[in-house]
C-alpha cells in the first residue's frame, strides 16, 4: 500500500489469502485505532464514531470477507477474520493499535489480542466479546465459571433490568409496593 501523501486518507484493497478486504486508513497523527465490525455489518457502522473522536487518532476500518466492498472467499472462518487483521495490520504498518469491536468483532478483538499481546495497545469490547471456551479457562473449570456469572448477574442485574424492575429492590419488596404479597 503506497500513497504520496502520508497524511492523507487512504482507502483501498488489501489482498489476503484467495480475497481482498476494503480497507480505509486515515493516517492520523495518533495512536492506531482499528475497528471490527459486528456480522454483517461493514465499515460504514464506524463512520459516526470516527468522525466524533476526530482527528486525533489514526482511523483503520475494513469489510470483513464478503462484505461491503470486499471481495468473497472460500473461508469465512473465525481464524480466517483472526488473520485478516493481521493482514490489516501489515498492509497499514500499523504498530500497537488499539482494537475496538462490536459484537462479533469484540470476540475478534478478544482472541487476536490474547495471542498477539505484544502487538496491541488495548482492547474495547462493545456488546460482546466472551471467547466461545471462556468457561473452560475458569480456574476450577467450566461449572465453576458459569456459577460465577450467575454470582454476577445475581449481584448486579438490577443495573441490567432498569427503572421497570424497582432497581435492585428484592422481589418481596416490589411485591409490597404494588400489593401484592
Amino acid at each position: 500500500m503506497t500513497n504520496a501523501n502520508p497524511n492523507s486518507t487512504w482507502t483501498g484493497m488489501v489482498a489476503v489469502e484467495d480475497t481482498a478486504l476494503a480497507v480505509t486508513d486515515t493516517r492520523g497523527p495518533g495512536q492506531p485505532v482499528v475497528y471490527l465490525n459486528g456480522s454483517y455489518a461493514t465499515q460504514k457502522n464506524w463512520q459516526r464514531v470516527t468522525a466524533e473522536l476526530g482527528n486525533e487518532y489514526r482511523h483503520i476500518t475494513y469489510d470483513e470477507r464478503a462484505r461491503g466492498r470486499s471481495k468473497q472467499s472460500a473461508d469465512y472462518s473465525f481464524e480466517a477474520c483472526i488473520r485478516d487483521i493481521d493482514a490489516v495490520l501489515e498492509a497499514t504498518g500499523a504498530e500497537r493499535p488499539l482494537l475496538v469491536g462490536w459484537s462479533y468483532g469484540a470476540a475478534l478483538a478478544l482472541h487476536w489480542a490474547t495471542r498477539n499481546p505484544e502487538r496491541v495497545a488495548g482492547v474495547v469490547m462493545v456488546d460482546g466479546g466472551y471467547p466461545w471456551d471462556y468457561l473452560a479457562t475458569v480456574e476450577g473449570g467450566r461449572e465453576t465459571g458459569r456459577e460465577d456469572i450467575r454470582k454476577m448477574f445475581r449481584r448486579f442485574g438490577w443495573i441490567a433490568a432498569g427503572p421497570a424492575a424497582g432497581y435492585g429492590r428484592s422481589d418481596e419488596r416490589r411485591s409490597a409496593r404494588r400489593g401484592q404479597h
